[in-house]
């Protein structure tokens, strides 16, 4: 009996806390142990309602419908004016549903939230028709950090979601965008980010130029990192030039065909650290492109090369271009696949060729499963 007693004392104790520390507990925990929480006490029957982080995560084998009626329940229960932080829904498995149910649901919600600072919406979707994204999303004031991604997992991403022709996210330091459509202008290229003004990170991963445009033109004088890459490799949609005009740049992964137009030597005066996967099999009217970005690339202080982007600029090398001179490197780092057959010692000398004019630097080579 006494142990009862001061079970409930000590209960009573917890529940006894202000809301901001209760708060602060459930957000610790996954969206449905938080919910859960309500059957406590009455103390906690709606507090999860006040919740200003949502996070909602799927992965196979959970029961997609079930989960997207959770993600509606929990949407339609939560107190709106409350104000909602963050947004993060992702889902790992197919989405078997056409996404103008949960998906739009969702961006409807974040769009509608109110000083809204992170949204995640990530998914892959069996079939996807167009999806119209609520314009407000682009044109926040509040968003500090926004990642978008629909792709469809079988075949080619033949629904095409667009994003508007310019971004208007004035705070706005982190964006993430995957199989997505850029909105082209009359001149056929697309130039979105120019006026994201405090833009400092820039993921871009399989996206498209609207009506097949050949130009994505990134434009920003604060972006610091950036990475542009296409998973597809027999995908021409993702064939098109990338023009860098951003002088702040100090970090680069790019992979995929080598379309990068590269800017005058003095265009990345800042860029120290580069990671290049061009998967592509070889090709000889690509020397050019290649060629002017080792120029460009001269100096970097770390650079990673999978092996066959290696072998492509030995390639070149050996039809009588010159390595340039990396001035600045301290580090090399040559990555293979764990089956690659060929031997450490070869991939030395075909680093000792690239380097031949340059200061000695640490060599790595890394192999992965």
């Amino acid at each position: 009996m006494e142990r009862q007693n001061k079970r409930v004392v000590d209960t009573d104790r917890l529940s006894d806390l202000p809301d901001h520390v209760l708060l602060h507990i459930i957000e610790s925990m996954n969206i449905k142990q938080s919910v859960q929480t309500c059957v406590l006490s009455k103390r906690w029957k709606d507090l999860w309602k006040h919740l200003t982080n949502l996070k909602f995560h799927h992965s196979y084998p959970d029961n997609s419908d079930m989960f997207c009626k959770f993600v509606s329940q929990i949407l339609s229960g939560r107190n709106h004016y409350i104000p909602l932080h963050s947004l993060d829904f992702e889902h790992e498995d197919c989405i078997d549903f056409e996404p103008k149910t949960t998906l739009l649901e969702v961006m409807r919600y974040a769009a509608s939230s109110h000083n809204m600072q992170q949204l995640t919406v990530y998914a892959r979707i069996r079939k996807i028709s167009d999806l119209e994204l609520p314009p407000s999303i682009f044109y926040s004031r509040s968003l500090t950090y926004l990642k978008l991604g629909f792709w469809q997992i079988y075949g080619s991403n033949s629904g095409k979601t667009t994003i508007p022709k310019l971004l208007n996210l004035p705070s706005l330091k982190t964006l993430h965008l995957r199989c997505l459509t850029f909105t082209t202008s009359d001149d056929g290229r697309a130039e979105p980010f120019s006026a994201c003004n405090m833009l400092d990170t820039l993921v871009i991963i399989c996206c498209y130029l609207q009506e097949n445009a050949q130009v994505l033109c990134i434009s920003n004088s604060n972006v610091s990192s950036l990475t542009v890459g296409s998973n597809y490799v027999y995908d021409e949609a993702h064939n098109y030039n990338v023009v860098l005009c951003t002088p702040k740049l100090t970090s680069l992964t790019a992979s995929g065909r080598p379309t990068f137009e590269a800017p005058s030597t003095h265009g990345l005066p800042f860029l120290e650290e580069v990671n290049i996967d061009y998967t592509y099999p070889y090709r000889p009217c690509e020397d050019s492109i290649m060629i002017s970005w080792l120029q460009l690339l001269a100096n970097v202080k770390i650079m990673t090369l999978h092996f066959k982007t290696l072998v492509e600029i030995l390639c070149i090398l050996k039809m009588g271009a010159q390595p340039p001179c990396f001035v600045r490197l301290k580090s090399l780092k040559v990555e293979l696949k764990s089956n690659d057959d060929i031997s450490n010692g070869i991939v030395r000398k075909i680093v000792k060729i690239l380097l031949r004019n340059s200061p000695p630097a640490k060599v790595d080579i890394i192999r992965k499963g």
